[in-house]
């Protein structure tokens, strides 16, 4: 007899445990459902929301090539300028605006050589990056181009042109000949320099060049 209860106590137990473990089993399966329901609707709202904007700090280069041709000679002041990133701009590892990014500006600047005195000189600067189709506003250094000085190579062509005169003159007459010829040779070098507009600033499409934002940008 005592064998035969050993064995019902037993059986009992086993019975006990199987049934405990059901609902454990349904409480762990409820549990794993709702926090597949969390996750899920957390990443729906991710979704929808807008993503964190991102700050591009001042100082960042933005390295460029020119799509429009700009020159002092016939660009004109609030003119369009256009480029286009030729690297990927970053902060830290992420890539905050890809390469092939339009960059928009103006020209602040457009003064054409002078006859008689006066160098050339261009300038502009950009105000816009559009990223990912959305124009975000910005502001850069901006490119200013003085023309070279050419009051040298004027003071060479009049002393050039007076030392002719002056040869010619005595060839024909002596001394006074001379004097009258580098007259007329001085003459005709100042009207070669009026005459010659100096050397004009122009940089083409296709030309390379970096700007740095002089404010940060939210991106």
């Amino acid at each position: 007899m005592s064998s035969r209860l050993h064995a019902l106590m037993i059986a009992a137990a086993l019975a006990a445990g199987c049934g405990g473990s059901e609902p454990a089993a349904q409480a762990d399966g409820e549990t794993a459902r709702k926090g597949a329901s969390k996750t899920a609707g957390g990443g729906l709202v991710e979704k929808l929301l807008p993503p964190a904007k991102v700050t591009v700090p001042e100082g960042t280069p933005l390295p460029l090539v020119l799509e429009t041709t700009v020159s002092s000679a016939t660009s004109e002041e609030g003119d369009a300028v256009t480029a286009k990133l030729s690297d990927d701009v970053r902060v830290g590892e992420k890539v905050v605006v890809p390469a092939g990014s339009e960059v928009k500006g103006r020209v602040t600047a457009a003064v054409r050589s002078g006859k008689v005195k006066g160098r050339a000189r261009l300038a502009f600067a950009f105000d816009t990056l559009v990223v990912k189709g959305k124009p975000v506003e910005i502001a850069t250094t901006s490119v200013d181009i003085t023309a070279e000085n050419t009051k040298k190579k004027d003071a060479t062509i009049i002393g050039g042109a007076t030392a002719g005169g002056a040869i010619l003159g005595a060839l024909f007459d002596g001394k006074k000949g001379a004097a009258i010829g580098a007259g007329v040779g001085a003459a005709g070098g100042t009207g070669t320099v009026l005459a010659t507009r100096g050397k004009e600033v122009e940089l083409r499409s296709g030309q390379s060049l970096t700007v740095k934002l002089t404010g940060s940008a939210q991106i």
